[in-house]
């Protein structure tokens, strides 16, 4: 097991960190937990992603990691074991699941039962909160509009795709898992969430797969406080960039990365590093120094502010 730790921003609910959790339980790959709320404000890590909006966040130090492409390759990196390879219809499936199908998991029941269930988890307060942030969240992002009809559709495409897949094999992967079982995972982790399937609904192989990867829980880990974290990355200075990477024309630009799908709020920093996969800002503030934001490329926005 890698003796190296990682810091994870979640909440349980989070299908996405939930993704993460899983991966570095099947990965036995130790981490420390700092728990946010389901909806900003969440103060402390505003300062360290720059106002970044989605969950999960990974911190390393003083190294910040958005989105989870580049948060699984981290988590990865330190594993002693290997995931199995994915292939092209494998990944095309992933892709499908952390798209169309993700919004489809929620958007498979009518408003008002989607209310009706998220008052019975969060309260009222709570679910007329979290439906006023999730609006602005995902507005103009074409998936997250689905009627009912078409999200059901698509979930159930899905499920049979996944089950087909399944039909002589444990995982996407073959006898072990590789990354699109995690990926094909969350959604319908997320569904169960909203109560829009019952387990009794899914296909046999999906419904033992489902147990499997269940099965790898969330491995070592151990919760901490956000104070805590602070000083993690107060008392580090950002890791070495990747070779190469300052090479780029734009490298000591100021500059925004903003997703290009949900939760459209930009990061503004110096960018340190951009490769063909990553990018990677630097933010100075009073309270924990320096630190370096990392995103994907794929999905991100990097302007230059003239």
């Amino acid at each position: 097991m890698s003796s190296s730790s990682f810091i994870l921003y979640h909440y349980p609910a989070s299908p996405f960190a939930e993704k993460v959790r899983l991966l570095a339980g099947y990965l036995d790959v130790s981490w420390q937990s700092v728990e946010v709320p389901i909806q900003p404000p969440r103060d402390q890590l505003a300062i360290l992603a720059g106002g970044y909006r989605r969950i999960p966040v990974m911190q390393c130090g003083a190294d910040i990691f958005c989105d989870t492409a580049v948060i699984c390759d981290e988590v990865i990196s330190r594993a002693d074991r290997d995931l199995a390879p994915s292939s092209e219809a494998v990944l095309a499936l992933a892709k499908r699941a952390e798209t169309d199908v993700f919004f489809a998991a929620i958007r498979q029941r009518s408003q008002l039962k989607t209310a009706a269930g998220l008052t019975i988890m969060l309260g009222l307060k709570g679910m007329l909160a979290f439906a006023k942030d999730r609006a602005s969240f995902a507005q103009g992002h074409g998936p997250a509009a689905q009627t009912p009809e078409v999200a059901r559709s698509a979930f159930s495409s899905f499920l049979q795709d996944l089950d087909e897949m399944l039909v002589s094999q444990s995982f996407l992967g073959g006898e072990e898992p590789c990354l699109s079982d995690f990926c094909c995972y969350h959604p319908i982790f997320l569904a169960q969430g909203f109560r829009s399937v019952k387990k009794s609904a899914l296909p046999e192989r999906v419904k033992v797969w489902m147990a499997h990867m269940a099965g790898f829980g969330w491995g070592q880990y151990t919760a901490i406080s956000s104070d805590e974290a602070m000083v993690a990355a107060k008392s580090q200075e950002p890791r070495a960039l990747p070779q190469g990477s300052a090479d780029h024309p734009d490298v000591g630009r100021w500059v925004t990365v903003t997703p290009l799908d949900t939760g459209r709020v930009p990061v503004t920093g110096t960018l340190v590093s951009r490769s063909e996969t990553r990018i990677i800002v630097a933010r100075r503030s009073e309270d924990v120094g320096m630190c370096h934001v990392h995103f994907p490329v794929s999905g991100f926005e990097c302007s230059v502010i003239n």
